[in-house]
């Protein structure tokens, strides 16, 4: 039987709305609907759970977000739930330990802004559970790369035995957005380091599946790197690998889409129309610039030249 969808948003995550909460002893702030209890909690009782769905962290916007805190304090909780034994990560402690579901960018800039307690909703979550939660709040926030997206979801079916149609179901996507996530994941691994990085997107990536070779992916990988050649040049490139009829015309079609993706290379470096003629017989091949005005064409040939100034 399939199980109600996590909803978006902190309150779905809590499983209450944090309004009319009191605050009581022991750091406690309250108790709330669906089992969720509000406290202050030290820094040190809560560790990293297995089931943080993020790899990479922008070292910038981190560092934002610990001058925000060293300002404003943390304004929306972590979500933990309650662990036995072992040690925090700054030693031994009195009183409960916890193990982090969603929240891992607030704790470590609370950790770097010196706070010794943050605010804590505590909820009673099964391993499956915990991760689901990681993977909803990080895709309410569009914190995930595509990368790492695939690897949750590959967590949930390989580990958990969730369906494709279960996932969509609990993350709120749609089966063929899990899907196209998870089949990322069949790319070589250089490819999904420069994903990772920031290097590719998802879209530039995704036409590479239907190259065969892994080096001939990589190859390509790194070429619509270096150009910036966009999804739809992606898919020319590997629609010109795909095994055709006649030797000549496999050749013939890969090489129209790598001049079209380097013209669109150039078109985006120079911001201007760009043509590429490819060679004729003994005729050579030619690369046609639009320009507007005499200003324009100056501007044209600073970028070719690499020079501050033209001289007329």
């Amino acid at each position: 039987m399939m199980r109600k969808p996590l909803g978006r948003g902190l309150d779905a995550l809590i499983g209450t709305a944090a309004a009319g909460i009191e605050i009581g002893a022991n750091n406690d702030i309250g108790s709330g609907a669906g089992g969720a209890h509000f406290k202050m909690a030290p820094i040190a009782s809560i560790t990293a759970g297995p089931f943080q769905p993020r790899i990479n962290f922008d070292k910038e916007r981190l560092a934002e977000l610990t001058r925000a805190i060293q300002s404003q304090g943390i304004i929306e909780p972590l979500i933990v739930r309650r662990i036995a034994g072992g040690s925090a990560a700054a030693g031994e402690i009195d009183g409960p330990r916890y193990e982090l579901i969603a929240g891992e960018r607030r704790l470590r800039a609370a950790r770097a802004a010196g706070l010794e307690a943050v605010p804590v909703v505590v909820r009673e979550l099964d391993d499956r559970t915990a991760l689901e939660m990681s993977l909803v709040e990080n895709i309410v926030r569009e914190d995930l790369n595509a990368v790492e997206e695939g690897l949750a979801f590959f967590r949930l079916v390989e580990h958990f035995e969730l369906t494709q149609d279960e996932i969509a179901a609990r993350v709120g996507k749609s089966r063929p957005y899990v899907g196209n996530a998870l089949r990322l994941l069949e790319l070589p691994q250089p490819i999904l380091t420069m994903i990772a990085k920031g290097q590719l997107t998802a879209g530039q990536a995704r036409p590479l599946l239907a190259i065969e070779s892994p080096d001939a992916q990589l190859s390509a990988a790194r070429r619509i790197a270096a150009v910036g050649i966009s999804a739809r040049g992606a898919e020319e490139i590997a629609t010109a690998h795909r095994p055709r009829i006649g030797k000549t015309a496999s050749l013939r079609s890969a090489a129209d889409a790598n001049l079209n993706a380097l013209a669109e290379g150039l078109q985006r470096a120079l911001k201007r129309k760009v043509r590429i003629f490819k060679r004729r017989g003994r005729s050579p091949g030619r690369i046609e610039i639009d320009y507007y005005d005499d200003n324009d064409l100056t501007a044209v040939a600073e970028m070719l030249l690499g020079r501050g100034q033209v001289q007329g």
